[in-house]
């Protein structure tokens, strides 16, 4: 029999102690406490519904939608006051763009494929149509029909092999119909004649599910050449999302109106986490039961009732990010600035009084004293690496328009800011491409000015939309991100995009706050502590469309050294900052966490 060395390639290590050394998925013996530790990943148990960026167009009944999460394509249905239409929209996880029509109008059709090569086949416009026409990322082409015209069909697979079924026109339709790239030609039909049903998987390997009449929970598994019923729904319905594999499929939302979401893993189906919108005649679609997209559909009561929500799923087994303790700095401080990534950082500046220009430097295990800034200061911001970063703006005392740099060893003075201020933040930025904006100033008090940095000079360039202070940043001088602050009074959710010219507002925090910290890109962020009104240790995570709880700090905290740009959402860091004092605390986030339990006692 093999023992444990046989499998996992070492043998059991035996420590006194934690073993601080231990990989994920090992087991160690603790010598002091005379236990078995087996060290894991911390996996999320059920899968989790967030939200995304809204259609341009909200559309339902049956629309079709192809490709995957973060690259999708969706196109008919029907628009308000209830009208067929052939818009098409492309998403590309973040932003959906309207593209160009489909050159029939209609609701009911049935789509597969990706976001650059699909097929629209079917639908009513307002008659059945055997309609088929293909997408080559710019353009429909009207290509060869269905043998059978009928709407509220499925379709699976790939613009050069795709399968369509059920369907309705004067009766509810079995039929299958198997497309080369060229035509369709007619093949086995479904043991259980339906329409507005469900499908997921590929030209030779595809489920159905749901649908009318009934509704049904009936699922049938089609292997290339038959049918073959198989397990049902946990609830029947009509008219949901769908997708995926034949052994790894979603069936999202449907009507009766719900959110309800069922997973297929090959075998049966299970009820998972519902929709936060419930929906009927949305559109779906999914790479599998771990990643899927809604969007649209039909939210009653209203007249009209239809929706432009999208929301992104993530399945079941996803990593738990965590915070975990790191050394302290040396001095305990708050409104300081910071830069650098979360194993080579820089702290610099803050308060308690008497301001300080104090720089400590971080190496990912210990804090050291370096050169202190010229001028010392609190309220102020950073952001660069370690070895060439930039501290500007502040309280010193008085708004502080000083700008200098830090080249590894000490700091020179650079050209001022054009706006004095304090409380401003940043983009990530380097020592030759940077973006501050917001603060409090002269009156106006709120600022919403910007300004670009090319490494020598700062530029004035596009305003805030909202004006604020103590507010957080992200990303770079081309693609920026701007979330929560105080506006005094008042503290804020709006989060605000930056492409190289201009702000747009977006999706907002889930709790509005000033003195908080962020790390990232524009399209992957966190923020992190703040207060409102007293200091908060809660943390969410931005995906480009929305923002989303995840783990807390261990210490509530606000005020945290601003900008401390120090890390990703797969690995950051968070050090000082006031809870009811200045403290010195530092720590690092994790985007996957490790537990260790306790085999024996």
């Amino acid at each position: 029999m093999a023992d444990y060395k046989d499998i996992v390639g070492t043998a059991v290590r035996t420590n006194a102690g934690s073993l601080t050394s231990a990989q994920t998925g090992e087991l160690f013996y603790d010598s002091t406490a005379l236990d078995f530790v087996y060290r894991f990943p911390n996996k999320t148990s059920a899968g989790t519904w967030r939200t995304g960026a809204n259609m341009n167009t909200a559309r339902a009944y049956n629309f079709a939608t192809a490709g995957v999460q973060t690259a999708a394509l969706n196109y008919g249905g029907n628009e308000p006051p209830g009208a067929v239409t052939g818009k098409t929209e492309s998403y590309d996880g973040s932003t959906w763009t309207e593209v160009a029509d489909l050159n029939d109008t209609r609701g009911g059709n049935a789509g597969a494929g990706t976001y650059t090569a699909a097929i629209s086949t079917g639908g009513s416009s307002p008659g059945d149509t055997a309609n088929t026409e293909t997408w080559n990322g710019s353009s429909w082409t009207e290509v060869n029909n269905l043998g059978q015209a009928r709407n509220r069909l499925a379709a699976v697979g790939l613009v050069t092999a795709a399968l369509a079924y059920g369907g309705y026109g004067a009766p509810y339709y079995a039929l299958t119909e198997s497309w080369n790239g060229t035509s369709w030609s007619e093949v086995a039909d479904l043991n259980t004649a339906r329409n507005q049903l469900g499908g997921a998987g590929i030209q030779t390997a595809a489920l159905a599910f749901g649908g009318a009449p009934g509704p049904t929970g009936a699922t049938e598994s089609w292997n290339g050449s038959a049918w073959t019923e198989v397990n049902d729904l946990n609830t029947a319905r009509i008219a949901g999302g769908s997708g995926g594999t034949y052994t790894s499929a979603l069936w999202i939302g449907g009507e009766p109106k719900t959110g309800k979401t069922e997973v297929w893993n090959g075998t049966s189906w299970s009820e998972d986490t519902d929709l936060n919108t419930a929906r009927q005649t949305l559109g779906g679609t999914a790479a599998d039961n771990t990643s899927g997209l809604a969007c649209g559909g039909d939210a009653p009561p209203g007249s009209p009732s239809y929706v432009a929500d999208t929301e992104e799923w993530a399945g079941a087994g996803a990593d738990v990010g965590a915070w975990a303790s790191a050394p302290d700095t040396n001095t305990a401080s708050q409104s300081g600035g910071g830069a650098g990534i979360y194993t080579a950082a820089l702290k610099f500046g803050g308060a308690p009084i008497p301001t300080s220009g104090y720089t400590e430097y971080y190496n990912g295990s210990s804090w050291t004293e370096v050169n202190d800034l010229n001028t010392a200061r609190n309220k102020t911001l950073g952001f660069g690496l370690y070895t060439a970063a930039i501290c500007c703006n502040g309280d010193d005392p008085g708004y502080s328009a000083l700008s200098e740099t830090f080249n590894g060893t000490s700091w020179s003075e650079g050209n001022d800011l054009n706006q004095a201020r304090e409380q401003a933040s940043s983009v990530s930025g380097t020592v030759t491409a940077g973006l501050i904006f917001g603060g409090q100033g002269p009156p106006p008090a709120m600022q919403t000015v910007a300004e670009q940095y090319n490494g020598t000079s700062w530029t004035e360039v596009g305003d805030l939309n909202t004006g604020r202070y103590l507010l957080a940043g992200s990303g770079t001088t081309t693609a920026g991100l701007a979330f929560g602050g105080d506006e005094d009074p008042g503290f804020n959710a709006n989060t605000e995009q930056w492409n190289g010219s201009s702000w747009t507002e977006v999706n907002d925090m889930n709790t509005a706050r000033g003195s908080l910290s962020g790390f990232g890109t524009y399209d992957r962020t966190l923020a992190t502590g703040g207060n409102n009104p007293s200091a908060t240790a809660i943390t969410e995570d931005w995906n480009g469309g929305s923002w989303s709880e995840v783990g807390d700090l261990s210490t509530a905290r606000r005020t945290q050294n601003f900008n401390a740009h120090s890390g990703t959402t797969t690995n950051g860091l968070v050090f000082a900052g006031y809870t009811t004092t200045a403290v010195a605390s530092t720590e690092e986030w994790s985007g996957s966490s490790i537990s260790s339990k306790v085999l024996t006692d």
